[in-house]
């Protein structure tokens, strides 16, 4: 298969890359094919692959004036963080890696120098150029093995004592400290273990320049203008994702000593924490949409099984049935398309209201008014709860209060208010009334009505009726114990 093609499905098969960036990616092949620099090197295009923290070498060239470092192809290889943090450090930040140490795909000390590839502002690939570790690297960087740096306190660091200093090899965050050219000058234990074994540097650290270590793309000759030659305050809090780690990273300037100090903190398992909160709320919205829609269905289905009853009887209990499910599903409609689980009782009554109407047309002229409290939220329990409650007053009102008399101007009225840490409910009829004393067992509306009040809001309910109408009064604690 032709490079062109290779790239080409590679790409579509391991990133999400557009076909632009893709065409993009396939052009710089081609400049580098025709191209005669780079002669004596090794040169790759590596991209990020999406199912993984590691990269995918996608092209190879081989030098043209020396043998190449690799016997097989390594297209379509894994260019893994452990072996190659240069690469995974460029395609993250898109600051360039210049002459970091790496382990080929066959296993052989090599030197990267790896350059980001950008379209429309954002990292698509990266150039590598590798060449064997043997041969000369950039002065600033050190074979040494040490993993914990040097110690010693001389003039260019911290505006502190020396034992003020010392206590930095006892922080859990990495610190380093850079002089007025850039050069690393001091870092304790955490970087160390930082960049050793998170981001996986071979080289040591120290004396490394800042532009080979910072996790972002700011370079120190920015810092060094922004901040005239570190005699200038200057500080940054930034958070940076490499990898599967996030890092908050804080940079100023110690304008006494001309200084660059930079500090991470591993925020990893805060941002995994705010990742599992955001999946749990994702699929607590899922579950209340597909409950909305499962209610929905049984709505149907009652609807359905009322429709081919031939008894009135039959056909009141279901459709009763059908407006309780019809409160229940509202709860879920609302909780479905927000982010926290309380509920505007003005919205989720004023649905309950507009349903009772709506089955309750045919029955002549009631008025049906309401006040509900506009700043009122409960929790989904007791929200659902007390959408309950409320139809199931509403419709007796409707089916019960009418019934013996002809009231001139027959009305309904539902207020909710709340007063201190009380709510309180009121649905108000001027119908005929009915006798208090008698229990509820023969009236399954009122008995969900009493039970509910007492198991679900741990309220007090109070009726009061006579020939001239009808008050249910409840009152709930608004904060629960």
């Amino acid at each position: 298969m032709k490079y062109r093609e290779k790239i080409k499905k590679l790409c579509q098969e391991q990133t999400n890359l557009s076909d632009e960036d893709i065409d993009m990616l396939i052009e710089q092949a081609d400049l580098l094919m025709k191209s005669s620099d780079y002669a004596s090197e090794d040169v790759f295009i590596d991209v990020q692959n999406i199912y993984s923290e590691h990269a995918t070498v996608i092209f190879h060239k081989k030098p043209q004036t020396k043998g190449s470092l690799y016997e097989k192809s390594v297209v379509g290889s894994v260019a893994y963080l452990q072996n190659e943090p240069g690469v995974i450090r460029t395609l993250q930040t898109g600051a360039p890696s210049i002459g970091l140490s790496a382990l080929s795909q066959e296993g052989i000390p090599i030197e990267q120098t790896v350059l980001p590839i950008k379209r429309e502002g954002r990292v698509i690939a990266t150039l590598i150029l590798e060449k064997d570790a043997s041969e000369h690297l950039p002065t600033q960087f050190s074979l040494k093995t040490t993993e914990l740096g040097h110690y010693e306190v001389d003039d260019v660091c911290l505006e502190v004592d020396s034992e003020q200093f010392s206590l930095l090899k006892y922080m859990d965050d990495a610190v380093l400290f850079f002089d007025d050219e850039g050069f690393l000058t001091y870092f304790n234990p955490s970087a160390a273990e930082l960049y050793r074994k998170k981001l996986r540097y071979m080289d040591s650290i120290e004396g490394m320049h800042y532009d080979n270590l910072v996790l972002g793309n700011i370079r120190f000759e920015d810092i060094y203008k922004e901040s005239q030659n570190l005699k200038k305050s200057y500080s940054t809090l930034s958070e940076v994702q490499y990898g599967v780690s996030y890092f908050a990273i804080k940079q100023y300037v110690v304008r006494d000593s001309r200084s660059l100090i930079m500090i991470y903190k591993d925020i990893s398992d805060v941002k995994q924490m705010e990742s599992l909160m955001l999946m749990k709320e994702t699929t607590i919205h899922e579950m209340n949409h597909r409950v909305k829609n499962n209610l929905q269905t049984v709505v149907s289905l009652l609807r359905l099984q009322a429709q081919r009853s031939p008894s009135k009887a039959v056909k009141k209990d279901l459709t009763d049935s059908v407006n309780r499910v019809l409160s229940i599903a509202m709860t879920h409609e609302l909780l479905s398309s927000q982010q926290q689980d309380e509920v505007s009782i003005e919205h989720l009554l004023r649905g309950v209201v507009e349903n009772v109407q709506s089955y309750f047309k045919g029955h002549g002229a009631i008025s049906l008014t309401y006040h509900l409290d506009p700043n009122l939220y409960l929790d989904s329990n007791r929200a659902t709860a007390l959408a309950l409650i409320v139809n199931e007053l509403l419709q007796n009102s409707y089916d019960h209060a009418f019934e013996t008399i002809k009231q001139k101007n027959p009305e309904i009225h539902l207020q909710i208010v709340t007063e201190d840490d009380i709510i309180k409910v009121r649905v108000a009829d001027n119908g005929n009334g009915y006798d208090t004393s008698r229990s509820f067992d023969d009236h399954l509306g009122l008995m969900i009505v009493e039970r509910f009040v007492k198991s679900k809001l741990s309220g007090k309910l109070s009726i009061y009726s006579n020939d001239k109408g009808t008050e249910t009064t409840i009152t709930f604690k608004k904060f629960k114990d």
